[in-house]
């Protein structure tokens, strides 16, 4: 008798058990990461856009995810990834790399992104890369990231980038300096990767070609005045100063500087390269005046991107850096998922360079190429990736080779792409 009652409640407590362990298995497979999503509407790719909402480049974040959201939402109408639609989460880097890191884990820990697009600075992509996605595994691709420090980060080979690095920015630099006739330059520099690598691979040109560097000052972000690394920089009466920072800085030693009288000439980049800056400084100041970004190869895929976001937002892409590289970014991930069929961020960095890399079916972006994606993977043919901004196509390292550095001028009060210099920086 005991033990028929033993036998018909251990019955049904063998059924709660096995019960409660599918929900356990369940739970489990819910909390990890991008999950696996193999099956046609499985799991939604998700996107962490880590960009700057507040801090020194907070005038970029906006622009930033508006491009992405561009770019999500033609896959989307297109027919999504693995037949569901891409979801984007957002998060504010605070052009901070503590703050940055902070929020990387929250969107790899909490919200469980797939992947990763972002942080803006390459300060902050440095510390993120090295501390939360690399040791997670989970993809990272910096869209304006450019500092030559980053294709040797300790990354476990999960940090990719869409611009070019700074090493081809600082070579068209010394270029555009020698070209106005300047013989002597100051570089005001802000104190972190992206102003390190850059000013230092600008002197190196400079100064190969005979050109002189007077001096490069570092500087922090944000200081309420940046008048002592000013009377610094005006020593030996450089022929220009060439301000390698963020925009939020820059508006104020800019500022000074103007004041002071002691500066002419100034040379400008991609961290400096912002109308607001220059409109909130008085635009007639700078009328004339140079600078370089990371840029884009003449295509009719960039053409139709600027057309796309210019009707879309009633905006100016070329008024900010870096759109297109976001842009791209957005699609490289979104093929990346599609190819390997699932959402696991592991899969996706192992899809990632057969879908960016030569070899295969051209695909550009939009909703037509979308499809045209689409159908060519379910053909099980393999796909290339032509971007807006260049041909993405990642070295060993994560790096883009071929591409453009971009010289602009401040023309009519409004900054103004002159040209695309191309580079490849495999024959540097």
């Amino acid at each position: 008798m005991a033990g028929r009652t033993r036998h018909g409640t251990g019955g049904p407590l063998r059924w709660l058990w096995a019960l409660v362990a599918i929900v356990m298995v369940a739970a489990l497979a819910a909390g990890c990461g991008g999950g696996d999503g193999d099956e046609e509407g499985g799991e939604a790719l998700k996107i962490g856009l880590l960009f700057p909402f507040t801090g020194d480049l907070s005038d970029f974040g906006p622009a930033f995810e508006r491009t992405a959201q561009m770019a999500a939402d033609e896959i989307n109408a297109a027919g999504g990834v693995n037949g569901r639609p891409i979801e984007l989460v957002r998060a504010d880097d605070g052009t901070s790399p503590q703050q940055a890191v902070e929020e990387a884990r929250r969107l790899v820990e909490i919200e469980r992104v797939s992947a990763i697009i972002g942080p803006a600075s390459s300060g902050a992509t440095l510390q993120v890369a090295e501390s939360v996605t690399g040791p997670n595994r989970v993809l990272e691709i910096t869209s304006s990231g450019t500092s030559p420090a980053l294709t040797v980060a300790n990354d476990n080979g999960y940090l990719f980038r869409t611009p070019i690095s700074d090493a081809a920015q600082g070579l068209v630099l010394a270029d555009l300096a020698r070209e106005r006739g300047f013989r002597s330059v100051c570089v005001l520099y802000t104190n972190n990767a992206y102003g390190q690598g850059l000013s230092e691979r600008f002197q190196e040109a400079f100064e190969r070609s005979g050109g002189r560097v007077t001096a490069r000052i570092p500087h922090e972000q944000e200081q309420a005045s940046y008048s002592a690394e000013l009377s610094r920089c005006a020593q030996g009466n450089p022929d220009a100063l060439a301000a390698i920072s963020y925009p939020e800085s820059a508006r104020v030693y800019l500022r000074e500087a103007l004041e002071s009288g002691n500066f002419r000439n100034f040379l400008f980049v991609d961290g400096t390269k912002s109308q607001s800056m220059f409109n909130d400084l008085g635009v007639q100041n700078f009328e004339g005046m140079y600078g370089t970004a990371p840029g884009a190869f003449d295509s009719a895929t960039g053409r139709a991107f600027d057309q796309a976001y210019r009707s879309r937002y009633n905006e100016d892409p070329e008024e900010l850096p870096f759109l297109r590289e976001t842009y791209d970014a957005v699609y490289l991930i979104a093929l990346a998922a599609q190819k390997a069929r699932s959402t696991d961020p592991q899969k996706l960095r192992e899809a990632l360079v057969e879908v960016a890399n030569p070899g295969g079916t051209t695909i550009n972006p939009g909703q037509d190429g979308w499809r045209a994606a689409l159908e060519a993977l379910q053909n099980g043919e393999d796909v290339n990736y032509e971007g807006a901004a260049n041909s993405a196509d990642f070295d060993e390292n994560g790096d883009i080779l071929k591409g453009a550095i971009q010289v602009w001028q401040i023309r009519n009060g409004t900054i103004t792409v002159l040209e695309n210099r191309e580079i490849d920086l495999s024959e540097q």
